[in-house]
């Protein structure tokens, strides 16, 4: 760890240094979506919602052959407060690959990696309530980010690795901040995150994920550790996907009465009928398993007491392109939804203009 450290200090400075930019281009993006959602099941409500935020992108180029580009995004929330995050500055160094300085971006988690959605992927579209451990990642901290160039590896495998210095601080941080205390606790003072993906084959993807923490501090009985794998493949008008996500609670004791662990798997199914509409159906289940007191508590503290409850979710898609727009229905069907017995269902139906 103290060598990559090291080394991204190493090129960091290089680059800060030696290289000057000349001036670059500026362009600004964004969505227009509206959307209008009912709730059913143990809850009824009904949303209308549209879409607000707005991206701004520049580029330029460096006078050692190097290239740069820069972002910022300025997202609404729920409630009207709006914040300038998910920004990136990135070097391009050609056939050494890339370095990224992150803030709110910079995700290496593989939780879409299963690709089906013909409206968008799964429960990171669309869900009822959060999976727990779903989406485990290094973009809700500033984080240094390296990936290696397209061709750089064999096979087609492009390699990222994204390192988290203080795992206390958190996100939409502004330039010079000085962040929060590097306390350590049970998910360790720093992360690191890995992520490899290949496409082996025509039409085949693949990928994994991992994410670990370090310098933890305190009685850690189970170490903090989340990832995923996934795979997807395309034949003609139809696609086929699969994935498997984990997520290893940070313990401090045995008897800790909650969660010890989340195995989230993934399946699903879409085909393009023609040109202009795709339909899909997907399943997801989060298993949540939780270790108790002792069964016998006179003999010991082993074998203890296990509960494990499966959040189960399935979702209908369909998606029509009517020309520069994308009329969506989204149906989703929850089993313990949030962890917890009961129903609920979810209708969104969306509109999606093209620019």
């Amino acid at each position: 760890m103290n060598k990559l450290n090291k080394l991204l200090v190493a090129v960091l400075s290089s680059l800060l240094v030696s290289a000057s930019a000349f001036a670059g281009d500026l362009a600004v993006t964004g969505s227009a979506k509206a959307s209008y959602a009912i709730n059913g099941g143990d809850s009824n409500n009904k949303g209308l919602g549209i879409s607000n935020e707005l991206k701004f992108a520049a580029t330029g180029d460096l006078d050692n052959g190097f290239t740069w580009s820069y972002f910022m995004e300025l997202d609404g929330n729920d409630g009207g407060a709006h914040d300038n995050d998910d920004s990136q500055l990135q070097i391009g160094m050609g056939d050494m690959g890339t370095i990224s300085i992150n803030d709110s971006e910079g995700g290496l988690s593989v939780e879409t990696g299963w690709g089906i959605g013909a409206v968008g992927t799964g429960a990171d579209y669309a869900n009822t309530d959060s999976f727990v451990g779903y989406a485990e990642d290094v973009s809700g901290n500033g984080n240094i980010e390296y990936a290696t160039a397209s061709g750089m590896l064999p096979f087609g495998i492009m390699a990222k690795v994204a390192y988290v210095p203080n795992n206390t601080d958190g996100d939409n941080n502004s330039y010079k901040s000085t962040g929060g205390q590097n306390a350590a606790g049970l998910t360790g003072q720093n992360n690191t995150m890995y992520q490899l993906k290949a496409s082996p084959l025509e039409g085949l993807n693949v990928g994994a994920a991992y994410k670990t923490a370090d310098k933890e501090s305190g009685t850690v009985v189970q170490d903090y550790e989340a990832g995923g794998v996934y795979a997807n493949y395309s034949m003609g008008n139809i696609k086929v996907g699969l994935g498997q996500q984990y997520y290893a609670v940070p313990l401090a004791a045995r008897l800790s009465g909650g969660a010890h662990s989340y195995i989230t798997d993934q399946l699903g199914v879409e085909m393009a009928i023609n040109d202009a509409v795709t339909i899909s159906y997907s399943k997801e289940e989060s298993n949540r398993k939780t270790y108790g007191a002792a069964v016998n508590a006179a003999a010991g503290a082993s074998p203890f007491t296990r509960t494990e409850i499966t959040f189960e979710t399935e979702h209908l898609m369909a998606a029509y392109d009517i020309g520069g727009a994308t009329v969506g229905v989204t149906h989703i069907d929850a089993t313990n939804s949030n962890y917890a017995a009961g129903d609920q269902t979810l209708t969104i139906v969306s509109l999606a203009m093209a620019f």
